[in-house]
């Protein structure tokens, strides 16, 4: 049997932690298992990184900061493979180019491209314990690159459709849950839960799992599993295909993003020529729309959208710059709400009981979109706990 376990930068947070998985992983080798580890930089050590980092150059390069942060994930994964090592099992711990992760080249949030396992084969094969490098991979000229927020659980799940087996993701939090459980202490722990489902969830600001690791188990059918690392029993929750029933619940959780904002453009002649130019500049600052309205009063449009306080920042700065382009409207610091499940597919009247939620607590809401398994709003963020609660219970969830 081969398995892949991923541990986050909390579960490998010091050497006494980094023995105690290493223990654990020992005693799977010695039961029979192929082991192949893949581990984050230790606790806050990217962080320790960047600042290090802007004590020499306060704009440093793209691709300079990728070698540099590279550096925390080779770090643990070389411990990792001492910790074993001293515990009598045969590891080896490789980088992301050792493992065979070719990605392009745009720096800081590069897209594997291909894998290579052929060393990481010949390794298992022989008995060792693979220790691999997350988030991390070079590209064909050889520049050394990172995959973005949450790149460690893509490593992982790529190397565990390669070798065809599971692959199980530690972490500091036991479960996917329901709802925040800081939010609503009733949260539940989810047993179970679909890829559509994570992956929406994922997307929609749910940080316990990244959305590309999702999508590549849904791709190469991974078995996921998702816990909190050195449990002694396993409770936490494992995505899987749909089945149904799912669909005996309409709503398998609550999404919460934080710090959103709704950009506003004033009316301009409607015509294709004015989208073209609204999206043109949105595309210029790489902004990730989550919400589009568009109205159409006597001749003129009004557009807008929501998206990071960050992102809208960045976009009136660079209006700003060029002095050109209309004046912007900006609500800032917003929160916008997901509920999530594939039983909306199937079950009517979800929309009416979300906000008629909202109207009995008198909660305002902005920009609305949805999806077939989705409905997403924005509020202002002082209600944002009394929205999850009130919606919570009208869930049962």
């Amino acid at each position: 049997m081969r398995l892949v376990h991923k541990y986050g930068g909390s579960s490998v947070a010091t050497t006494e932690k980094i023995m105690a998985i290493a223990q654990r992983v020992a005693q799977l080798r010695r039961e029979g298992t192929d082991m192949a580890v893949v581990c984050s930089a230790m606790g806050k050590t990217t962080n320790s990184l960047i600042a290090l980092a802007k004590k020499v150059n306060d704009s440093p390069s793209k691709r300079e900061m990728d070698a540099l942060l590279s550096t925390g994930e080779i770090q643990t994964v070389s411990l990792m493979a001492m910790a074993l090592q001293s515990l009598g099992v045969d590891a080896i711990s490789m980088t992301g180019f050792q493992s065979g992760f070719i990605t392009n080249d745009v720096h800081s949030k590069a897209f594997i491209k291909e894998i290579n396992t052929q060393r990481m084969e010949q390794y298992l094969a022989e008995g060792k314990v693979v220790v691999a490098a997350g988030f991390q991979g070079i590209t064909e000229d050889g520049h050394i690159t990172t995959l973005g927020r949450g790149g460690s659980d893509t490593t992982a799940v790529a190397i565990a459709a390669k070798l065809g087996c599971p692959c199980e993701i530690y972490t500091d939090v036991d479960a996917v849950y329901t709802v925040d459980p800081r939010i609503y202490p009733a949260a539940r722990a989810l047993e179970r839960i679909s890829y559509e489902e994570m992956m929406e969830m994922a997307s929609l600001g749910a940080g316990v799992l990244e959305t590309r690791s999702v999508e590549l188990a849904k791709k190469y059918g991974v078995s996921l599993y998702l816990g909190r690392a050195l449990e002694n029993e396993k409770k936490g929750t494992t995505i899987m295909s749909q089945q149904a029933f799912f669909e005996d619940m309409p709503v398998a959780g609550i999404s919460i993003k934080e710090h959103c904002a709704i950009v506003s453009f004033p009316p301009m002649d409607y015509n294709a020529s004015s989208a073209a130019s609204i999206f043109s500049l949105i595309a210029g600052a790489n902004i990730n729309l989550d919400m589009i309205n568009q109205n159409i009063v006597e001749g003129k449009v009004a557009f807008s959208f929501s998206c990071s306080d960050e992102q809208a920042l960045e976009l009136e700065r660079q209006l700003n710059a060029s002095q050109e382009g209309p004046a912007l409207q900006i609500r800032r610091d917003l929160t916008q709400l997901s509920l999530v499940g594939v039983g909306m597919a199937t079950h009517t009247g979800v929309a009416v009981r979300v906000f008629r939620t909202l109207a009995q607590y008198q909660i305002p809401y902005y920009q609305i979109t949805t999806s077939e398994i989705s409905i997403s709003f924005t509020i202002d963020k002082e209600n944002k706990e009394q929205a999850v609660q009130a919606l919570a219970k009208e869930f049962d969830l």
